[in-house]
């Protein structure tokens, strides 16, 4: 047996509850039943030296900056002292996207690789070894740990993974044209940019994971932040490629007259509510509800608006709709 295999059998875990294979992304793991270190000692601090600045959420620059995943440290170093830790797919899947050119975008060299309700990230790599379209393991070698990046020089000490689970929200098409609306630059990347991207808390699923919850119900059970309402008899490819967001007992092939759509506070449109009947006079677009409790984090995250005590659907939910293909001017 080669020593690949014995790489992967120390990082994988098994969720017994529903047979799912997973794997800590990095090959220092702190989910093996022998594992010398938390998920905590994993995580890569910015300059601030705070532990939070590596995870998920508004952690950076005193609460007000959002990080979209997590960052995951280097524990490996080759003889001249470069990072060598090697990255690991985290579920069985298949290779969709990767970007080989450092320069090209601020994940600097990554891999996107697509599973079953969702996809994950794995950005400022060293190096790639695989190509899209290959299906790979959970537990499989997919790339070295670096520092690669447009936007900011990491330092050789701060290496790390950054490492996402996400949706995509747009499909090729309807991304391209907001792209376009937008920026004057040429889009890199299609419809596997980042701005294209929604994840959610990779800890939190992990261990969620771990516990035995199926894959598809770490989306549904996030809390809303704000409903809307949608009128058009529009249905996004978004729900072809998600369709367990839809609410339960729905026939996706019978006409809509539009949706009422959950959001999370950071951006995901996480439940899905057909209506079949309507009044014509009903605005194209409405905000329904909001969750007080989540309000500065929905605000802050440009999901809701709030000005002089009045609260609206924030420009990042206007633009969600629109990369998904909505016309919602």
């Amino acid at each position: 047996m080669g020593k690949n295999f014995f790489v992967i059998l120390f990082i994988l875990w098994v969720s017994r509850a529903h047979g799912l294979l997973l794997s800590w992304p990095t090959v220092i793991s702190p989910l093996t039943k022998n594992a010398t270190r938390r998920i905590d000692e994993c995580i890569q601090r910015t300059e601030s030296g705070k532990l939070e600045s590596g995870k998920f959420g508004f952690v950076r620059e005193n609460g007000t900056k959002f990080h979209g995943g997590i960052d995951i440290k280097s524990f490996l170093k080759n003889g001249n002292g470069t990072p060598s830790d090697s990255v690991h797919a985290f579920m069985d899947g298949q290779v969709v996207y990767r970007n080989t050119s450092p320069n090209a975008s601020n994940y600097g060299c990554y891999i996107i690789l697509a599973h079953p309700y969702f996809l994950t990230l794995y950005a400022h790599l060293a190096s790639i070894d695989v190509e899209v379209g290959q299906s790979v393991r959970a537990g499989q070698k997919i790339g070295v740990l670096g520092k690669t990046s447009n936007a900011t020089k990491i330092p050789n000490e701060r290496a790390h993974l950054h490492f996402e689970i996400d949706f995509q929200l747009g499909d090729g098409d309807h991304f391209a044209h907001w792209y376009g609306a937008n920026f004057t630059d040429k889009n890199l990347h299609g419809a596997f940019n980042g701005l294209n991207l929604v994840g959610i808390d990779p800890i939190a699923a992990v261990e969620k994971l771990i516990g035995g919850v199926k894959p598809i119900d770490l989306f549904v059970a996030e809390k809303e932040a704000m409903t809307l309402r949608i009128m058009g008899n529009y249905v996004p490819q978004f729900l072809e490629k998600y369709a367990p967001l839809v609410a339960k007992d729905v026939d996706l092939t019978r006409p809509v007259k539009g949706w009422i759509i959950e959001f999370t506070w950071f951006g995901l449109p996480k439940k899905w509510t057909p209506i079949y009947n309507s009044d014509s006079e009903q605005p194209r677009l409405k905000l329904l509800s909001y969750r007080k409790s989540l309000l500065r984090n929905a605000v802050l995250r440009e999901v809701l608006r709030e000005k002089n005590g009045s609260v609206s659907m924030g420009p990042r939910t206007i633009h969600t709709l629109k990369k998904m293909g909505f016309i919602v001017d």
